[in-house]
Parts: C-alpha cells; structure tokens; sequence
C-alpha cells in the first residue's frame, strides 16, 4: 500500500465512514477507568488512536505502524492527545520463501464464495516458524533444542513483539492483506493483553452486486464498452475482473486478502473468551432516500474509487494474477474502466433498480482474555 497524502485522506474518509457507522462510537467494547493502556496496531495517520486518547485521557494509547505518516497533519485536523506514536514492523514472521504450492491452489481458490470463511488453506496452528531474519523456513524443533547453550545468558531472540507493558485493548481495523499467519498474530496479541483485556477487529467486505455470477462474467471486451448489452447484463465487469486478479495476486504472494481472518474460530483458538461480532450495512453511492445516509454514501463511494489503485498496483505488477503479470498500464486502464462502471451505476445510467441498495458490510469482532489467564 502506498504511503502518500491521497492515501492519507482517503484512510481519514473512511475512519470518519467507521465512526458513522457505530452512531458516533470509537468501539464496540466497553472502555471503563480501568482501561488503561490501549495500542492500535496499523494506525496508518492515527485518526482512530487520536480519536481514543481525546476520548479517554486517562489512558495511555500506543499507535503503530511499519510506514511514517504525517502525524502532524492528523493532528492539526483532529486535536492532540496523549498518544505514543511508534514505528515497528510486527510481521516477524515475514512469508515462506516457497511459495509454489499457494500458486499452486489457486485452482481451487474461488474469492467470490465466501470472502468472510476461514481461509481453507491456512497453515497448522502447530506449525513453528522462525524469525524473518532467519531463512524463513518452518524452524525444527528438535534442532531448537539441539542448538540451545546453557552458558549462554542471553539466548537468540524468538519471534513476538515486545512491548513493555501488556495492554488493556489491542484494536486494529483494515488490515487484510498485512500478515501471512493470523494465527500467530492473535496469540501474540493475546499475550500482550492484561487478564480481563479485549481485542477488536474492524474490517468492511464489498460484495459486487451478481458476483456470485462471476463464473459467466464477460471477458475484457465487454468491459471496453460500458454501454454495450454485455455490459449491462454485467455491470461490473471490468471490475469483478480487476477484483479477481487482485485476490489471485494476493494469494501468490503469501498474504490473502479477504475478512476470512475475522473468523471467530481465529479468536476462539487463540484462547479468547465472550467472542460477539457486530455488523452494519454502509450504503454505497446516493441512492438513500434521507439526507445523512446520502451523505455517508458518497463518502464511502469516494473511498471505494480512491482505493482501486493503492489496493491493486504493487500486487498485480509484483504477483500477477493467475495467467499473467500485469504493466502499471494495464492496471490503471482496467481501473478507469471500473471506475467507469462504478459511476455509470452511481448515476443510474445502467439499470435504475439495481442501482438501489448496494450496501457495503462494516464489521467488528471482539474477545476478551479470561482475567485468570
């Protein structure tokens, strides 16, 4: 993802689409005195980790994230607060260098089934891995014992995060796509929580109305003409090819998009109690009949336009998709087709029914750590 001011704006937009959401709240787990060290991973410009701090000034927030934001900007918009600003990248654990066998599965890899299931394809919750300083290879435990000097004070680092302090809320919001092994980022966050203290995870999902049709999507000629039969029979065209690739991509390079990492089960294996998930409808475009909901919807239309290129140039020109690389050309054409198409349905020029109630779905999954862990 890039790091620059369009995209600086375009993730304050959609924090500001994520509080609309809630009816004005920051979160949906309860923040009482008690809670008195919160840290947002991913904080991108910090808007979410501003936003608690003002809110709660008792506590002590921690922002971070691996890229450097203009922090001052944020600031300036929103009001300081008393927040730690930190710069980490915590995927220890880096990707396997090998990965030819994830190519190999994207035969039987379908992003439009359900892209909120549990990855099929994840990696054993008992798998051991090393640091990404190391080859990146499953580490062997018996060679971990073999290897360990009793006469050494310091033994080599294991991979985890280390904070000094554990938290009382870990919160992190949009970051599929940033680590290729969810199961040990929730056992790390579940280690750096105080007994008693609560994670959340907030994501949205956008499902194309007639994806599920994808299998009979016309190829790129249709997408060429926005007007033509094939078009409106398929409005998205251009952009369900667009999507498909970027998930293929994704997939290839060893960190799959897709809220699949928001299963409950993720938690539930990590050792988290009191799992609850909170779900809003986010309409996408002006088609609302009352004046507020018109006007989150074209905020989020702004979001969704403003996001096909920071979401799909490096994957596909790094990855490409399953039959091909693409040119940074390719990518940005087959953007302004889909962007065309998005607008054409906006503005009702393809079909004035189905332009009504496309909704993008905002979710929140919470767990608490058992206050005897």
């Amino acid at each position: 993802m890039p790091c620059d001011q369009a995209e600086q704006d375009r993730l304050t937009i959609q924090h500001q689409v994520f509080v609309y959401a809630l009816k004005g709240k920051l979160t949906t787990t309860r923040v009482t005195p008690l809670t008195r060290r919160i840290l947002d991973l991913g904080t991108g410009p910090g808007n979410w980790a501003l936003a608690m701090a003002q809110q709660c000034p008792h506590a002590e927030v921690v922002g971070v994230d691996m890229a450097v934001w203009d922090l001052e900007t944020t600031e300036a918009e929103a009001g300081s607060g008393r927040v730690t600003w930190e710069i980490d990248d915590l995927d220890v654990w880096g990707v396997d260098a090998d990965v030819d066998e994830l190519t190999s599965r994207l035969g039987h890899y379908d992003p439009f089934r359900d892209p909120a299931a549990r990855d099929p394809n994840e990696t054993s919750k008992s798998r051991m891995r090393e640091p990404r300083s190391g080859t990146g290879t499953p580490a062997d435990p018996s060679e971990s014992a073999a290897s360990f000097n009793p006469y050494v004070l310091e033994p080599e680092a294991q991979p985890g995060w280390h904070f000094s302090q554990p938290f009382d809320l870990i919160h992190l919001r949009a970051m599929r796509g940033s680590f290729a092994y969810w199961e040990d980022v929730y056992a790390e966050i579940y280690k750096n929580l105080n007994p008693g203290g609560w994670i959340e995870i907030a994501d949205l999902e956008l499902v194309l109305p007639e994806m599920t049709n994808s299998a009979s999507t016309p190829g790129e000629s249709s997408a060429d003409n926005p007007r033509s039969q094939a078009a409106i029979n398929h409005p998205f065209a251009a952009i369900t090819k667009l999507y498909m690739s970027m998930m293929q991509a994704s997939y290839k390079s060893g960190r799959p998009l897709g809220t699949f990492y928001m299963h409950p089960t993720y938690l539930e294996d990590a050792g988290f109690k009191d799992i609850q998930t909170t779900q809003v409808n986010v309409p996408v475009g002006q088609w609302p009949d009352t004046e507020e909901q018109r006007k989150v919807g074209k905020m989020f239309l702004v979001i969704l336009m403003e996001s096909l290129e920071p979401h799909s140039m490096r994957l596909l020109t790094r990855y490409g998709d399953a039959e091909r690389m693409w040119t940074a050309d390719e990518v940005r054409a087959q953007i302004e087709r889909g962007k065309q198409e998005i607008l054409d349905w906006s503005e009702g020029l393809v079909d004035e029914r189905r332009r009504e109630g496309w909704c993008a779905n905002f979710k929140w999954i919470v767990g608490r750590k058992s206050k005897n862990a």
